[in-house]
């Protein structure tokens, strides 16, 4: 979505501009990746292209001149080729609310959190706020324009906030509600919001599921409460129109985000509450598909208290209410999760014929779906057969199944989804009795479990340990013991 500028009063022109950003590169120097400016960048759900855009339109906004970034520049600066000059520098902690560290342009203080070698007057604009909270001041203070932005300036940075995933707050105003019981009261209050904003706001719950995928629950779940803030905050303050759907339903899909990170970090009740106030939003924006994927979500807790009637149950639900509407992706995964649901319960045939659903909804969906199922790709469908044939003791077929797997997906991505892949593969060679290869490949997802601290991974791991009961005395054996010691 592209924004119009503003005034452009005593633009540079873009050469100057890029020009402090080619210098060459010092002799010697080790290229390090700059992954916490790539991590920001994803969780609005920019491209590298757009993140130039934005800069140049804050630039235009804020200094009144261009900026002369491209996004071949945000290449560079993300893979440690080229640093930001301290201009691009002060426009990036702006426009991101983040600090010099949390950008990755210099290195933590250990003792403050901060940049080190920060000034005082650093360290006092970077006052530290709750999640998805946005002192303006402080923001304008850091670019030097608290007293210069216009009225209107101001006004448009509020919004541009918002957009930003970043929730308004007035100072003094807190409140003790947990974010799911504020996200349900606003769901019941009149709101408005423009299309452009709800369409922004959209576009950073994408990012946020996108980081999920490798980021740690942990790390992630501030970032999407925050997030949430934002959208409980505008569902509060404006009226009902026919963009209080999206909305609500970017809330709801949200909402269930944070109910699936809770779970990760082993907190059931917070994800059972966030997954029934997803449901409360998508009830109020008439969004079936999203009501699905919640009910999808919470198969997993059944399945892992050992409820796989339960499960299954729930994903019956929910394909009923996937029935309607083009979410072909959303059917074939919901599909998939119930034939590895029925071959826990021993029904064979109905696992075989959930996984033909799964396999016919998945040829012919078209690119995209819902924000949930960015994860679902041909890979995890072929692990979720792996996973079925092997709880249905047909190692053959498991084995051709994680054959394919293998090959559909990138080596060592360290996605948590491939930690699963792995941990069902290792299944496979227990069942085959190749207990060195099985341990091989239990290996490898541990230690994406452990660069991800992915709860479901391990779950996955200490059970394919226990079917190696029978070979514990093995070498193999016991160096995957020694790992798994590691990590308790």
């Amino acid at each position: 979505m592209q924004r119009s500028t503003g005034p452009s009063a005593g633009r540079a022109t873009p050469r100057t501009a890029q020009a402090n950003d080619h210098r060459p590169a010092s002799a010697g120097i080790t290229r390090t990746p700059n992954v916490r400016l790539r991590t920001c960048r994803e969780e609005r759900g920019w491209s590298q292209e757009r993140l130039a855009s934005e800069i140049r339109r804050f630039s235009v906004i804020h200094e009144g001149r261009e900026a002369g970034v491209t996004g071949n520049m945000i290449c560079k600066w993300e893979k440690g080729d080229k640093k930001p000059s301290l201009r691009y520098q002060r426009l990036l902690r702006a426009l991101f609310e983040r600090s010099s560290a949390e950008l990755g342009f210099v290195d933590d203080d250990p003792n403050t959190g901060l940049p080190a070698h920060a000034s005082g007057a650093d360290k006092a604009s970077r006052e530290i706020v709750p999640a998805g909270t946005l002192l303006l001041q402080a923001a304008e203070a850091d670019a030097g324009l608290h007293n210069a932005l216009p009225v209107e300036r101001r006004g448009f940075l509020r919004l541009f906030a918002a957009a930003g995933g970043v929730a308004v707050v007035p100072l003094g105003m807190g409140g003790d509600d947990a974010p799911w019981e504020r996200l349900s009261a606003a769901l019941r209050r009149r709101t408005t919001v423009t299309p452009e904003l709800a369409d922004e706001l959209s576009r950073c719950t994408a990012g946020l599921y996108g980081l999920e995928e490798r980021v740690p629950a942990r790390a992630l779940f501030p970032r999407v409460t925050g997030h949430l803030g934002t959208l409980t905050q505008l569902l509060e303050s404006s009226g009902r129109s026919p963009v209080r759907r999206d909305l609500a339903s970017t809330a709801g899909e949200t909402a269930a985000l944070a109910g699936w990170l809770a779970f990760d970090m082993n907190d059931v009740p917070s994800a059972l509450a966030y997954y029934r106030v997803a449901i409360e939003a998508a009830r109020e924006a008439d969004d079936s598909a999203l009501w699905a994927c919640v009910l999808g979500y919470e198969s997993y807790h059944s399945a892992g208290i050992g409820r796989h009637d339960q499960a299954c149950a729930l994903l019956a639900e929910a394909q009923r209410r996937a029935a309607t509407g083009s979410t072909v992706m959303t059917k074939a995964w919901l599909a998939g999760r119930e034939a590895e649901e029925q071959a826990a319960r021993g029904e064979g045939r109905a696992a075989l014929a959930a996984l033909d659903r799964a396999q016919d909804a998945f040829d012919r969906a078209d690119d995209g779906d819902r924000v949930w199922t960015q994860f679902f790709d041909r890979g995890r469908l072929d692990g979720i057969k792996v996973t079925t044939y092997t709880r249905l003791r047909r190692p053959a077929a498991a084995h051709a199944a994680a054959t394919e797997a293998l090959r559909a997906t990138t080596p060592h991505s360290g996605t948590k989804k491939r930690s699963l892949l792995l941990g069902d593969i290792a299944e496979v060679h227990i069942q085959r009795r190749e207990i060195e290869a099985a341990t091989q490949y239990a290996t490898e997802s541990l230690a994406i479990v452990a660069a991800t601290d992915f709860s479901l991974g391990l779950t996955r791991v200490r059970r394919v340990r226990e079917h190696l009961r029978p070979w514990q005395q093995t070498q193999a054996v016991r160096d995957l013991d020694e790992q798994l010691r590691a990590l308790t």
